[in-house]
């Protein structure tokens, strides 16, 4: 099997869906759910499905003034963080537009003139890079336990390929608190260079995360298969043959085509993928695989229709549905992660009995009830 795909032999696995940045209670969690997993003489997995940069999740409500205090709170309190931030220079961005990439920079400032600053974009963006700190931090250091396993997203590799489509913003002050100078930030940004970034060992530590996981009957993974996907896997020789190929485009980095944003297995995100529509793709995929569920993340979503019901505020009466995971079609073989935590969405596990029918959901009180199915 290929180095990037992670092969179970549990017999319990416990699965939770994109971070964004929540990384501390995403690690709280998991360690409650461990505690009560050997309490129950359980052999159990942990899997984490990826997108641990790129935090969206800002308190309401909330102003220029308390921003500035809640960054200066958590600068004192996360591990290794005030060090992270003083005496380095860090990217301002203060004339963004939206629109521009070459020529967005307005200068090179300290942390605190950018903490001090009355513009609500850059506040926001200290903030929510002070979150993805904190979740590298947790994350790296929970990994010592063999059998927690961290899934490569989506918005791990806009980090690492760099010209970030995602949050640029916040990964210019990220960048910044892992130690690179505002001008390896700048060329990272503007022309991608994962060469110099890969020098910090917790972006080594992500570029190593596996973009696969398998127990014997559920394919774990960020995204999920394209609509074309299964006839590539045939063309290719099986899926095996498929996953190696994978190990083979890694070597190139997240700028190979098999990587893709919004056309590949990490972001399936395009009409002709849309899931609800073309439920085959997902049942060819798992024959392929000869395994019975796919389990991603990537998407609170996965229920509806692309268009209006993505906007979530045309979709107020359906919000528990994007906060819950849940067990949907086909065939209620495809397991829904995602539970918005980047839009302040609420803590859930799935635990899977490997060989059976049973997937439970697990909220943040560790209250047990059988997966949402529609």
């Amino acid at each position: 099997m290929s180095i990037y795909t992670r092969e179970l032999t549990h017999d319990v696995v416990y699965s939770i869906g994109d971070a964004h940045g929540r990384g501390r209670e995403v690690v709280e969690f998991l360690s409650g759910l461990g505690a009560r997993a050997r309490a129950a003489g359980e052999h159990a997995a942990f899997v984490q499905l990826g997108d641990l940069c790129d935090c969206f999740t800002l308190p309401e409500p909330h102003d220029n003034g308390a921003l500035r205090a809640l960054i200066r709170r958590r600068i004192e309190t996360v591990p290794g963080l005030r060090a992270a931030v003083d005496g380095r220079m860090f990217v301002d961005w203060r004339l963004f537009d939206g629109s521009l990439r070459e020529g967005e920079v307005r200068g090179f400032e300290t942390a605190e003139t950018l903490i001090e600053c009355d513009v609500p974009k850059v506040l926001e963006s200290f903030y929510e890079a002070t979150m993805s700190f904190e979740t590298m931090h947790a994350f790296v250091a929970a990994q010592q336990n063999d059998d927690v396993i961290f899934v490569f997203g989506n918005h791990d590799a806009d980090l690492l390929r760099g010209h970030s489509d995602y949050g640029r913003q916040q990964k210019y002050i990220f960048l910044g608190l892992l130690g690179f100078g505002p001008e390896e930030v700048v060329a990272h940004m503007q022309r991608g260079t994962p060469e110099v970034i890969l020098r910090h060992p917790w972006m080594k530590w992500l570029n190593e995360r596996p973009h696969m996981v398998m127990s014997r009957d559920t394919v774990y993974m960020h995204g999920g298969p394209t609509g074309g996907l299964a006839q590539q896997i045939a063309a290719l020789g099986g899926f095996e043959r498929w996953a190696e190929m994978l190990d083979d485009a890694r070597t190139v980095g997240w700028e190979h085509s098999a990587f893709k944003e919004h056309e590949s297995f990490l972001s399936p995100d395009g009409a002709p993928n849309d899931w609800v529509n073309h439920p085959a793709c997902i049942l060819d995929f798992l024959h392929l695989a000869q395994r019975q569920y796919l389990a991603v993340g990537h998407s609170p979503f996965l229920d509806f229709e692309k268009g209006p019901m993505i906007d979530l505020a045309h979709a107020d009466n359906l919000r528990h549905l994007f906060h819950t995971p849940a067990q949907l079609p086909p065939e209620r073989r495809l397991i829904k992660h995602d539970t918005n935590l980047k839009r302040g969405g609420e803590m859930w596990a799935c635990r899977h009995e490997v060989g059976t029918d049973c997937w439970t959901g697990v909220n943040a009180q560790f209250e047990c009830t059988p997966l949402r199915c529609s």
